[in-house]
């Protein structure tokens, strides 16, 4: 897969990111708690590094989890606030 997010203490993740009035991520190839102890610690969230098909960027400032959940296929869908 194409798509990958580095967190802030260096931890590869296969998924990508939407941001809007919240960061959202989808992540694949982890279990919803592996993704909620990441998750969870504002340290390893506070910036994010995403790379997509060729095209690269950070998002800044998302230290708090707001939700988390285990969709079909196994994939972990959560939602990151600034607040």
């Amino acid at each position: 897969m194409d798509e990958k997010l580095i967190l802030n203490n260096g931890t590869e993740l296969t998924g990508h990111l939407i941001e809007s009035d919240r960061l959202f991520l989808y992540l694949y190839d982890i279990t919803l708690a592996e993704a909620f102890r990441l998750l969870d610690k504002p340290a390893n969230t506070k910036v994010i590094t995403w790379e997509r098909y060729g095209n690269t960027g950070t998002v800044e400032g998302y230290k708090h989890l707001k939700s988390i959940s285990e969709e079909a296929g196994g994939m972990i869908c959560a939602s990151l606030t600034k607040e």
